[in-house]
């Protein structure tokens, strides 16, 4: 099921308390219209009825869907550098809802599931959009690696992500966007091949793609974001 509850938030434009639907389970198969918002950017989007700006909650929830096998606790991207914590807390959760610690029903389920760490709407919507398009998630970070690295002035920065927003006619559709603000800076269309050579020449590639499947967060940000030091 999906899990919802009223919650007042102040607005970030001008404070005003307003009430809104918070998320802190979707599940996607279940409520395609969740899925399709998430997709098109506009899951937790609110105008404030006070200065009628626009603003987006930022997620802190699981996405689940059974047909797709997919299992994603998604939190603020502001939280990345902590993404080796926020990995051992995706084990406990999963652990109680479909691992060893669930009913036998779940945890049969559970062995289906690709369990996966996101932080923030746009690294959430690529993982959707990179299995709508029967793309491996390993081999894509290890191409968008490829490409910020062959790229030009790519515009990487700590503020600005490389990520998938699908793929057309053949090519791949990338955008550079601040994880936060969600503002796009620039676009990119890379052939499918780009993906493909990378995937046929796995050897070459081996160290990193162990590295990024090793668990749950399967993102470029692995290798680029220092964990945070925690007090013991």
């Amino acid at each position: 099921m999906s899990i919802n509850a009223r919650q007042e938030v102040s607005c970030p434009a001008c404070a005003a308390q307003v009430e809104v639907e918070v998320s802190f389970s979707v599940n996607g198969g279940r409520h395609a219209h969740f899925r399709e918002a998430i997709l098109g950017g506009s899951y937790q989007r609110y105008a404030c009825p006070a200065c009628q700006q626009s603003f987006r909650l930022a997620p802190d929830l699981t996405y689940f869907d059974a047909s797709r096998s997919q299992w994603i606790l998604t939190r603020p991207p502001e939280e990345v550098d902590g993404w080796d914590e926020v990995e051992e807390s995706a084990s406990t959760i999963f652990a109680k809802a479909f691992g060893p610690l669930a009913p036998p029903a779940a945890r049969a389920l559970g062995d289906s599931l690709r369990v996966r760490v996101a932080f923030g709407w746009p690294a959430l919507r690529e993982k959707l959009a990179c299995w709508d398009c029967g793309l491996d998630d390993v081999t894509l970070e290890l191409c968008k690696l490829a490409l910020v690295r062959s790229v030009d002035g790519a515009p990487l920065a700590d503020d600005v992500e490389l990520r998938l927003l699908g793929e057309r006619e053949g090519k791949l559709h990338f955008i550079w966007i601040n994880p936060v603000t969600e503002a796009i800076s620039e676009s990119l269309e890379v052939p499918r091949a780009v993906y493909d050579d990378i995937k046929a020449d796995a050897e070459a590639w081996l160290p990193l793609h162990d590295v990024l499947a090793s668990s749950s967060f399967v993102d470029m940000d692995r290798l680029l974001v220092e964990p945070v030091e925690r007090d013991e």
